[in-house]
């Protein structure tokens, strides 16, 4: 297709301008092939025109009132259309240097401080961040994924309990796989980390906080007490105090504590003693004491059972590490449920002084910029208190308890 090829239909159809124009700006775009099926404009209303793009492009067809012209192989080359562009005085856009990574993040943040103003001082924090640097270096998809990212993380604010990671990314990511593993996920982690404050912080700590679990079926509460629990549907069941009676935990799977409409207890317990770590909470069976095993960081399976207990009337007594982690994991059990902290008397407590076991300078770096950053933390008083004489491991002080 020479000059002289489209100059001669040109003078003898000159209404065919307007949809050959089309086409000659399409190639000089710079996309790198034409595409097979190209539309060239409104059906013209002018005969001698459709029969002129029909002479050019055999197989013209009509589609929702536009004229579609099906390319060639050879008609597909950019190249083939340079004589035509020139003709009609078409010329390549400018060129455009590509947007730095930093530039796409500036304008991603932009957009992010639109969609969340209450999140600005947050998202202020990202434009520094080494990670979310990498991520706009490293993907050209970097800003959708931020943005997903964030809308995601947003979400688990307020999201329901016990949602899993499969449900997050396929929400935000189309893709149940998205977060299970790999960069989205790490950068999940990283952007949870950010919003508290806890640059250190383990993955379970970070889920848990959000009530994000991995599995319904694996995500469970381990609990000794006497009660019995009525189902939404209206059953009662009372193999919890059952196995109370023959001094026998229980383990309640997540699948299980969603189906729970309330519990009764069915003999006086007291507080009820939630145990951060193993040993302790064995002995507190051993012993008979009513108790939960929080495993840590308290999962969406202990929170919702311990909401349950509250609204039974009952409150805890929450024994676990002195260190930033064990308050940590008291503050979160303090949300669920009314609850106190086991303080051992005060002989035992003059004893225990000297197995205050000290704060690494990593440590105490952690706890400062987390009171600093913390102001009305409901546990301030301990964390000072470590701060100054070291921490104390749970099983320390299991003898002044039980």
């Amino acid at each position: 297709m020479t000059t002289s090829f489209w100059q001669e239909r040109l003078e003898r159809c000159p209404a065919l301008r307007p949809w050959l124009l089309r086409a000659a700006k399409r190639a000089v775009s710079g996309v790198a092939l034409m595409p097979a099926s190209l539309t060239l404009g409104d059906v013209p209303q002018d005969k001698a025109v459709r029969r002129a793009l029909e002479d050019i492009f055999p197989g013209c067809r009509e589609l929702n009132g536009r004229l579609k012209a099906r390319l060639d192989e050879t008609m597909r080359e950019c190249s083939r259309w340079q004589p035509l562009a020139e003709l009609l005085g078409v010329s390549p856009p400018p060129h455009q240097a590509p947007e730095t990574p930093g530039k796409r993040l500036a304008r991603t943040l932009r957009r992010l401080k639109l969609l969340y103003p209450d999140d600005r001082a947050l998202i202020d924090a990202l434009r520094e961040d080494v990670l979310i640097n990498r991520l706009f270096k490293s993907s050209a998809a970097a800003d959708k994924e931020l943005t997903a990212l964030y809308d995601a993380l947003v979400y688990m604010r307020d999201a329901p309990a016990g949602m899993t990671l499969s449900e997050l990314g396929a929400k935000f990511f189309n893709d149940s796989k998205s977060l299970r593993g790999g960069p989205l996920r790490q950068q999940l982690e990283h952007l949870l980390r950010v919003q508290g404050n806890g640059p250190d912080d383990d993955t379970d700590a970070l889920l848990n906080a959000c009530g994000i679990i991995e599995n319904p079926y694996t995500t469970h509460v381990v609990v000794f007490a006497p009660f019995s629990y009525r189902t939404c549907d209206g059953a009662r069941l009372g193999w919890p105090n059952e196995l109370w009676r023959r001094g026998e935990a229980v383990i309640l799977p997540w699948r299980t504590v969603r189906t729970i409409a309330d519990i009764r207890f069915e003999e006086p317990c007291g507080s009820v003693v939630t145990s951060e770590n193993a040993a302790p909470f064995h002995r507190l069976v051993e012993t008979g004491r009513a108790a939960l095993y929080t495993e840590g960081y308290p999962n969406a399976a202990v929170k919702t059972l311990l909401r349950h207990f509250a609204q039974a009337g009952a409150s805890a007594l929450h024994w676990g590490d002195t260190d930033l982690d064990g308050y940590r994991i008291a503050e979160q059990i303090a949300r669920a449920i009314p609850a106190r902290l086991y303080l051992p008397p005060a002989g035992r407590a003059d004893r225990l002084r000297k197995k205050h076991m000290r704060l690494t300078d990593e440590h105490r770096r952690r706890l400062l910029a987390f009171i600093d950053a913390h102001p009305a933390f409901p546990f301030l008083d301990g964390l000072r208190y470590t701060l100054q004489h070291g921490w104390l491991e749970q099983e320390q002080t299991i003898d002044g308890l039980l």
